[in-house]
């Protein structure tokens, strides 16, 4: 399975997380000022305001 290339780790949990999970894997993203656009990893796409976000981090091989 996939696991990501980026960590996202929200403040709260959020619609995309499952249940009270915080953290997200995606496959890349791009930073739209105000707002980030999110790859997931069956390949959609979802835009998310950055208050939401705590951090992006690279996942480490």
């Amino acid at each position: 399975m996939n696991e990501g290339n980026y960590t996202v780790s929200f403040a709260v949990p959020h619609s995309l997380t499952d249940g009270d999970n915080t953290e997200l894997s995606i496959r890349e993203y791009d930073d739209f000022g105000s707002m980030y656009e999110f790859e997931l990893l069956d390949g959609s796409t979802r835009s998310v305001g950055k208050q939401l976000v705590s951090e992006i981090t690279p996942v480490e091989e």
